[in-house]
Order: structure tokens, then sequence, then C-alpha cells
């Protein structure tokens, strides 16, 4: 609504929230069954404004809502870098608001130098909010709830896929992968609506005397300090692990009523496709990790040809990014009905935009995975050491991925190993590679009904009688070199941690 607006009577928000809850009901139900543009001129952005990449800044680098060919070989270069050097643990991890991201909170902290902190925002938006306004965060918090949680379980299965890829070579099940990108999309789009609808009820209920005080965090995004510090954004209704995501519409929700529709164009450019490590390695190095500089200096480590991927994908995903923004940008027009006139959103347009937008990701993130694939196939051994030095030279924390466990790891990358070995007691004839159930007690080479390739027989010869956990993480690391000639397509683990969870998680699942 406008900043002249006057507050709307109890039966017009239950109109409004009825024609967003009977979207979201055929949403779920049909489930089951852009004005940013490509810059094609060098250093001009979308304003007319100077490029001003040269100088490799954050905002510049990352959040300015640049498309151009250049801008997106360093977003494929410097994911390919995360996910090529990283474990699958590491993709899983997103920072707090990275779903539902139409709301210009990106934009936010690129006009403000990077000085906008989303949870002191949240908290601030919190603490000027009265009792009603809170009612309805914390209603819109449980309502999203369910679709959210699967939508991380959706993003896990698209993940699996992509990784198998990557470690196996086996092509991406692209028929199972389609519904996957869909369901993913729309899920999305549903936890987008249930805050979009809260944003415009508390806009709807503003005072004055609010607005002014979000006028004045918008020019100064460090003065919510003031309002926010000490506080903590909770409510009785809303469960103790769902107070960040609380916290996190509340940020959202001043970004979105204090900023422009222009700014809810712009999206980071790791998207769409955020699903190869990038944002693990921006939280493990305390956000010190340039991607400009990542994707310079891992460009610079491929040969020729390599680069050649890097080029050629960007080339094929031009014009699906293009289409993805296209579509993004009308979805965005269709949430901000819900401010300005509820009558007009289209609960039908919405659903097709939605699927759209997940079909337009998947494929994005196919072009991507196959290239990283392809690039890491070729590389060398010195190449191989050389990514490993300069991912450890950025990533600071011991554990690597902090968020798991080794238990919780090892279970984790042995879903890559089931796809071929199949999972513990269910191996059946006419799998790619033997049983691994009881490995550990047996002559290497030596697993019932398979036949092994001569190299892996060759270990055997070799001395080594029985697998040692020494001789597995040698293998494990790099499967042909460790054996010339094995049938085994896996690409190898090149995080030590990694190779010590899964045999360690090997030991005990597979007696």
């Amino acid at each position: 609504m406008k900043s002249n607006a006057t507050t709307i009577g109890s039966t017009e928000l239950v109109r409004r929230l009825s024609r967003v809850g009977s979207f979201l009901l055929t949403l779920s139900l049909l489930s089951l069954s852009t004005t940013q543009v490509f810059s094609q001129e060098k250093g001009k952005r979308k304003g007319g404004k100077p490029d001003s990449k040269d100088t490799d800044t954050w905002s510049a680098e990352e959040y300015s809502g640049l498309r151009g060919e250049k801008d997106l070989q360093a977003a494929l270069a410097s994911k390919g870098f995360a996910w090529i050097s990283g474990s699958p643990a590491d993709n899983e991890k997103l920072s707090v608001g990275k779903n539902a991201q139409f709301f210009g909170f990106v934009a936010l902290r690129y006009q403000s130098g990077r000085a906008a902190n989303r949870g002191m925002l949240g908290r601030a938006m919190f603490a000027i909010a009265d009792e009603a306004q809170r009612a309805r965060m914390a209603e819109a918090v449980n309502a999203e709830k369910a679709a959210l949680q699967e939508w991380w379980a959706v993003r896990e299965e698209i993940l699996t896929l992509l990784e198998d890829h990557l470690y196996t070579g086996q092509p991406i099940n692209r028929e199972k992968l389609a519904p996957l990108g869909e369901r993913f999309s729309l899920l999305n789009s549903m936890v987008a609506t249930h805050e979009a609808a809260a944003f415009a009820a508390f806009e709807d209920s503003m005072t004055s005397a609010q607005r002014d005080i979000m006028a004045g965090w918008r020019a100064d995004a460090e003065s919510a300090g003031d309002y926010g510090g000490d506080v903590r954004v909770e409510a009785e209704n809303v469960d103790r692990e769902d107070q960040k995501q609380l916290e996190d519409l509340y940020a959202k929700a001043f970004s979105w009523l204090t900023g422009k529709p222009e700014d809810n164009e712009i999206i980071p450019i790791g998207q769409p496709a955020q699903f190869f490590g990038f944002v693990s390695i921006r939280h493990k190095s305390g956000h010190a990790a340039s991607r400009g500089t990542i994707a310079k200096d891992f460009f610079a480590m491929l040969n020729d040809e390599q680069q050649g991927i890097i080029e050629h994908a960007v080339e094929v995903q031009i014009p699906v990014v293009r289409e993805f923004l296209e579509n993004r940008h009308e979805f965005l027009n269709q949430l901000a009905s819900l401010r300005t006139d509820p009558s007009a959103f289209d609960g039908e347009r919405v659903h097709h935009l939605s699927a759209e937008m997940g079909r337009l990701e998947m494929d994005a993130a196919v072009i991507e995975a196959e290239a990283y694939r392809n690039i890491r196939a070729s590389m060398n051994d010195d190449q191989m050491a050389a990514l490993m030095k300069m991912r450890g030279e950025y990533v600071i924390d011991e554990a690597q991925v902090a968020a798991m466990d080794m238990e919780q790891r090892g279970a984790t990358l042995a879903i890559l190993c089931s796809g071929c070995h199949g999972a513990p007691g269910q191996h059946r004839a006419g799998f790619p590679a033997p049983s691994l159930d009881g490995f550990w007690d047996r002559k290497i080479a030596s697993g019932p009904n398979f036949e092994y390739s001569a190299a892996l027989t060759n270990v055997r010869r070799g001395g080594n009688e029985t697998w040692t956990p020494e001789l597995l993480d040698q293998f494990l690391a790099n499967p042909k070199k460790f054996a010339p000639g094995t049938k085994m397509e896996f690409q190898g683990l090149l995080n030590e941690e990694d190779r010590k969870a899964l045999i360690e998680h090997l030991k005990t699942s597979r007696q």
C-alpha cells in the first residue's frame, strides 16, 4: 500500500487473506497431480551507472544485479570451484533468507554498502511492531512451516541427483529432476505468498510514526541498532527452532515495504541454481571470500579446453537465465498485487510461473553440473593439488562441515555409494558394482557374484589381502590412480575429512 493508505477494515483483510489461502490450496493440489536484462554494453549497468567491477568490491561483483556474460562466467567459475573442491555436505548450506528471495533485501545490502544487517533489521522491526502486527507475522511463520520443510527435503533430493553425476559421471536423471524442480519452485512460491500477505497486512496497519522510523533505517541501516540491539524476536505460539525464521520475515518485510519494485528484481549472481556450495565458502571464510577473486583464480588454474567448457556453459545458459528472470519478474508483479490490488492476484498464473521457474532452474543446474563434471574429470594431479590449496586459503574452519558431525557426514556421503553398490542388505543381481556388505572381512576383489576388473585383483596380488582404512583412503581419493584400469567410475573425494567420515560409516554399516 502507499504510505498514505488508511488502515483497512477487518472485512477487507479477511477477503485478502482468503484469496491468498485459496491460491495456496489450489497451488498445493495442482502441484501434486524482466526488467532485469543482460547488459550488452560493457562498462554500464542498469540506469547508466559506471560498472565498478574492476575494483573487485563486494557490492559490484555479486549483488549489483549484473547479468552480463562476464558476470555469468564469474558465477559459474566460482560455483564450479566450490562444487569440485567441496563436500556434498557443503551444498546443504544456505543462509537464512535464501528461500523466498523476492523481497528486495539483496538490493538493500548493495545500496547500503553491506551495512544492512538482516538480523538487526529484523529485531528492530519486531521492536516497533504492535501486538496485532506481531501476531500476523507469527501466523505466517506457522502457516509456511510445512511448505518450507518440504522445500528443504526436495532440495536435498535435487542435490543427490546432481552430486551423483559429479562423482560417478552417471547421466543426470532428468525425468526425475524435472518434477522435483517444479515442486521445489512451487513450494518456494507458497512460502513467498504467505510472507507477502503478512507483509501487506503489516503495511496496512502501520502508523505514521512507524513509517518515519523505517524511512530513517532505509537511509541509514546502521541506525536500526538503536532499536534492535538487545531485542529478541519471539512469539508464544512459534516454536523455538522457528524463531530465526520469524526474525528473517521481519527483515524481509522491512526491505519490501521500504524499497522500490525494481529492488526486488535483484538477486545474487549465483542464482538461479544455488546448489553448488559457494554459500558454504562465504560462511566459512567469515564472508571474506571474494567471488570475483575466486572465479578469476580458478579460471586461471584451468587449461584452454577447461576454460572453454565454462565459456560454452555460459553461452548455453544465457537464454535460460534470461527466461528465468522474465518469469520471476511476472511473479514479483503478482506478489506486489497483494499490496495494491488483491483482486488482481491470479493463482493460476502464479502456479504456471512457479512451475516454469522450477523447470528453468533445473535446466541451469544441469548445464552447470555437466560442465563441472567435465572439468573435474579432466583435471590433472597438479591442478587438483592447487585446487585444494586454494580452498584451504579461504575455508578457515577446521571442521569443513560444521553443521554435521562425522557420523552424519559419513551417512550422507554413503548415498553416493548406494546408487551402484546398493544400500546395506539391498544389493541385487545386475547392479553395476559389487555388494559392500561384509567387505571389511573378505579379501579385496573377492565378493560373490561379481566379475572384478584385473585392476583390483592386482591390488590384492600386490600384497594387500584386505581393505584397511589407509588403503581405502587412497582408493577413495582417486580410484583410477590407485587402481589403473578399474571399472569404478567414481571420481574420488578430494576432502580428507570426507574420506575419513565415509570410511568410518562403511566400517559400522557394512559388517
